[in-house]
């Protein structure tokens, strides 16, 4: 073969190598950064945008509960307790605009999905028909000025058809619209989970392409022009390979933060939310089951019921729930564990102990245990509640802000160490291309 020709085959060889590693390399970076955008994304929505609104949405429970038992509370009490009146119904009212926010955000949230806004209507419009039968029960409580114990007839009747309308028909929608809304967190989560684990495979791949077509590079170059190596190539291979493993790395480390933030933050705290709203509707049927004598037995069923899915134990009764009640336990909290475990079980059995009392208690004798010592011991258990949720919300916010963290360091590093490699390969076969002009 003429010397042309040779030079010509040996000029073309170096070009095409050289352009499959640019190639190469930017198919790593497509990579890089479509793992990246899918995880910001998965990010966005778990820790940003829906997660936070569904954990919000998950008091409308909890408030509408207390909405309804702060309203017997205050039709239990009687004239003589004016004062502690007057803080129940300020707090039915502070409880009201809690749930009109929380509504709003279910509303935003649910924009996409016809059938949850569409809940959230029905649950807008079923307030405004609660809050009117409430209203009216309290106006004929007002008129009858009776004592502190059970009001007459009438106002318990007007009652009823506000707490009926509370129980059978919001609160349901309540807890639905909750498990509804937690699904799109739970989709969200499944497919960063599927993007992620694609977007690793493909730096990998990308990466050691990356790296097969550098290397090839190099050693035809120093094999075609008697070199040992040479210099920019070497650092673009170094570049490439730090490339994928720091890429892989932070995609691995995102996929750990959400992980984490979805496992021991949003399903925990969307536990706890459930338990504490729950809770907080018992403490109400002790009250209904003071206010009405009618009721009495199926406010009684409700509580066990109610009981049982916090802290499911085998029981007949009440009585023998209470009396069973141990620390090995199932229901709703069963799953948590070592000294957070205890130290509810150990607060929920006191408040369990303390209901037992209050109903063995004659009426009067009752009440008053009811807003006294029982009062303080609910209390203290949702105050060991409370705490578990706002320890539990700050490991949710952490695990996020480690996975925007890394994703902040896999866009500020990887795409300029990748720029960087190219610019180095070009400048590595610039004076091999240069000899044969």
């Amino acid at each position: 073969m003429p010397q042309v020709l040779r030079e010509q085959a040996v000029s073309r060889r170096v070009r095409t190598l050289a352009g499959l590693s640019l190639l190469a390399l930017a198919l790593l970076l497509a990579a890089v950064l479509a793992g990246a955008a899918s995880s910001s994304a998965g990010l966005r929505t778990i820790g940003h945008d829906a997660g936070p609104q569904v954990l919000a949405t998950t008091g409308l429970y909890r408030q509408m509960s207390e909405m309804d038992a702060l309203v017997a509370e205050a039709l239990l009490l009687g004239r003589e307790y004016g004062p502690q009146q007057q803080a129940d119904l300020t707090g039915y009212d502070q409880r009201r605009l809690e749930v009109s926010e929380s509504l709003l955000k279910a509303y935003r949230l649910a924009l996409d999905d016809p059938a949850e806004r569409r809940t959230v209507e029905s649950l807008i419009e079923g307030l405004g028909r609660y809050e009117r039968l409430a209203a009216w029960a309290r106006l004929l409580d007002r008129q009858s000025g009776h004592t502190a114990g059970r009001p007459p007839d009438h106002v318990v009747e007007a009652y009823q058809q506000a707490t009926d309308l509370m129980h059978r028909e919001l609160l349901p929608q309540a807890y639905n619209l909750t498990l509804e809304t937690g699904t799109i967190v739970r989709r969200a989560h499944a497919a960063e989970r599927s993007a992620t684990s694609l977007a690793r495979s493909a730096v990998i791949v990308a990466g050691l392409l990356a790296l097969a077509c550098l290397l090839t590079l190099q050693i035809y170059l120093a094999r075609r022009f008697r070199r040992v190596f040479a210099p920019a190539l070497l650092v673009a291979v170094v570049l490439a390979a730090a490339g994928a493993v720091t890429g892989t790395a932070l995609l691995n480390r995102q996929g750990q933060a959400l992980e984490e933030a979805k496992r021991r933050g949003f399903d925990v705290v969307l536990t706890l939310t459930r338990a504490r709203a729950i809770s907080r509707s018992m403490h109400g049927d002790q009250s209904r089951y003071l206010l009405d004598r009618v009721r009495k037995d199926t406010y009684e069923h409700i509580f066990l019921d109610k009981a049982r899915t916090i802290a499911a134990v085998e029981s007949t009764s009440l009585p023998d729930y209470q009396s069973r009640l141990h620390l090995n336990f199932q229901g709703l909290l069963g799953g948590l564990t070592g000294h957070d475990r205890r130290r509810l079980f150990a607060a929920y059995q006191r408040f369990q102990r303390a209901d037992a009392r209050m109903r063995t208690m004659p009426a009067g004798a009752a009440i008053k245990f009811w807003d006294g010592e029982l009062a303080e011991i609910y209390e203290g258990y949702d105050k060991v509640l409370e705490e578990l949720v706002r320890r539990h919300e700050s490991d949710f916010e952490r695990a996020i802000d480690r996975g925007d963290e890394a994703l902040e360091r896999l866009w500020q590093s990887i795409p300029a160490g990748l720029a960087a490699g190219a610019l180095l390969v070009l400048a590595g076969v610039r004076p091999r291309l240069r000899e044969y002009r």
